[in-house]
């Protein structure tokens, strides 16, 4: 197997750019949807008007329902690198106390 060489710090680097995407994504639907409350009445009361206004409801409410789940998928992505980076260490370290433990049992210190 070739050499394998993992950078945990650089994972849990990569984790934090994208929560801090997922941010920025939230804040730019927070400012959408801010911007969309502006035509809530816009439509009128009228048949048509209410039939517009309706249809433009149900596609923003699709829209803001399709980016928040996005928006929890990409948190997701980042707490999972976020865990492999710490399962990684955890296998690490644990690999270290074992051959430290043989060196011990074996009389030698690591070195």
């Amino acid at each position: 197997m070739a050499d394998l060489d993992l950078d945990l710090e650089t994972m849990r680097s990569a984790a934090d750019e994208i929560d801090a995407a997922k941010d920025e994504v939230q804040a730019l639907l927070d400012q959408f949807t801010g911007a969309l409350a502006q035509y809530a009445d816009a439509f009128g009361g009228d048949t048509i008007g209410s039939l517009v206004g309706s249809a433009h409801q149900m596609v923003a409410d699709a829209l803001t329902e399709c980016l928040t789940t996005n928006i929890e998928e990409i948190a997701e992505y980042a707490q999972a690198v976020r865990e492999m980076a710490d399962d990684h260490q955890g296998a690490d370290d644990e690999t270290a106390q074992t051959f430290e433990a043989l060196l011990g049992a074996l009389g030698e210190t690591p070195g």
